[in-house]
């Protein structure tokens, strides 16, 4: 049989049925509509058919598909619930929404390079101001230095003089966490690492990358991003800033990501230049 002979072919086409399939349930809004008021709390035939101001019949329709595809279940008290399954699809569909939302942003920007794990949560920046205008978002950004009051981590391929200069305190009894944190490519040059101790004040701790693919500006109350474009060039032109937790915690686990894998010695080409010009 040719599915005997060819089984990886018959695989990749039930799975893209199933996703086919999947898709089509979700692209409704009032099916999504009712995944969110299931998700919120466990309700009867009636009680969506109101929440949804449809037809019983019509709600009725759109509950059963939802069940065909696994995702709600009907419980034996009457009301509908999220299946396991169907707890993950939710999880998971502020990613594909938040991306479809700026669909025009990344069709011009690359985000591949990014870990995996953090691609599937890129949702979690959906709670955001989404800026167009360089000086919007560059001003905005400052002010995440100013407001700091705990610490500021900033990644960036090239510090830019900023308006705004912040020196956090300094002496034994300080807290490691109430420095700051500096991350720039390894082909930084002796004046941009003045521009930096300029801005954040000499207590900056500073790591190297090979390079520097994404712009991080943050603190312990907001924080900003900037992608690169297809040419892999940062662009301050547009931007994310957020304020909320979710969002601020995705780009704090993204900086302690490219943290982590930067060096903490300093290029020696650096070093050099530095002394050179008695830094």
């Amino acid at each position: 049989m040719l599915k005997d002979k060819f089984p990886s072919r018959y695989t990749l086409d039930s799975r893209l049925e199933e996703m086919e399939e999947l898709l089509f349930v979700l692209s409704s809004a009032d099916r999504m509509k009712l995944l969110s008021e299931i998700k919120s709390q466990e309700l009867r035939l009636t009680d969506l058919a109101k929440r949804l101001s449809a037809s019983v019949q019509e709600t009725s329709k759109h509950l059963a598909r939802l069940a065909d595809c696994k995702v709600i279940e009907k419980t034996t008290g009457g009301t509908y619930s999220l299946t396991t399954f169907g707890k993950i699809i939710f999880d998971v569909l502020p990613s594909l929404n938040f991306v479809a939302e700026h669909r025009k942003y990344f069709l011009t920007h690359d985000l591949t390079f990014l870990p995996k794990e953090l691609l599937l949560r890129i949702g979690q920046l959906s709670e955001n101001r989404f800026y167009t205008h360089v000086t919007n978002l560059l001003v905005e950004c400052q002010h995440l230095l100013g407001m700091a009051e705990k610490y500021f981590w900033w990644m960036v391929d090239e510090p830019l003089p900023w308006f705004i200069t912040k020196k956090f305190p300094t002496g034994p009894t300080v807290e490691p966490e109430l420095s700051t944190r500096v991350l720039l490519p390894r082909s930084t040059n002796a004046n941009a690492i003045v521009r930096a101790r300029e801005i954040v004040g000499g207590r900056a701790d500073f790591r190297f990358a090979e390079q520097v693919k994404v712009g991080i500006a943050l603190n312990e109350k907001v924080a900003g991003i900037v992608f690169p474009d297809l040419e892999g060039r940062l662009d301050f032109s547009s931007g994310f800033i957020g304020y909320s937790e979710v969002f601020q915690k995705w780009c704090q686990d993204l900086f302690s990501w490219a943290w982590g894998t930067a060096s903490p010695l300093w290029p020696p080409e650096l070093e050099a230049e530095m002394a050179n010009a008695r830094l």
